[in-house]
């Protein structure tokens, strides 16, 4: 999937079809989700969802050939596909997962500790090699010119016949020390 220059509303957002090699332009989405950043693009169950930085969520379904708003019921930012699996951050501070057969966001069990050290300051989640790479920043003590980014790497495991997610911290340390002033733009994630 991708998308056109802003003043081509009618071919806002195309698909490559890979035996034909060609692009085609999907419906008109509707105004508000094509002025706005789209933020993540995922497939789940032959639908195509994306988020926007309204941090709504919206689905296109290839067979029917229509857009439509899906079901969010937690505000989540920070996102990320992990072995098919959609992770974020949330709005109570929690490591969430979306459980596909339920249409629901499901909190990560195990991580309540990282949880209380992310607090509100989580900046990214990633896909490492299958497992969840967690960035955030916290103040150095009783230095209050210099943040900390901390870095921890997640290993995800399915419990109880896929009903639960639990994470296991491997790792987590400060790997940067920048001045409190800084902006942080994006996230990305090399793995060999």
């Amino acid at each position: 999937m991708g998308g056109c220059n802003a003043d081509e509303s009618t071919n806002w957002a195309e698909v490559f079809d890979p035996n034909t090699q060609t692009w085609e332009s999907l419906p008109d989405p509707g105004p508000r989700l094509r002025s706005s950043l789209i933020k993540i693009i995922y497939p789940n169950e032959g639908k195509v969802y994306v988020s926007n930085s309204e941090k709504k969520r919206y689905f296109y379904d290839p067979k029917e050939m229509r857009w439509g708003v899906a079901a969010m019921t937690r505000k989540v930012e920070r996102m990320c596909i992990i072995a098919g699996v959609l992770y974020a951050y949330g709005d109570e501070n929690c490591f969430l997962w979306f459980d596909t057969k339920n249409e629901e966001w499901r909190v990560v069990k195990g991580l309540e500790v990282l949880c209380r050290n992310c607090c509100a300051s989580a900046l990214s989640v990633a896909n490492y090699g299958g497992k969840m790479l967690v960035l955030w920043d916290k103040k150095q003590p009783n230095k209050w010119y210099n943040t900390n980014i901390w870095c921890s790497v997640v290993a995800l495991e399915r419990r109880n016949g896929d009903d639960d997610v639990w994470g296991i911290v491997e790792w987590a340390s400060v790997v940067l020390t920048v001045p409190s002033a800084y902006v942080f733009l994006r996230c990305r994630v090399e793995t060999e």
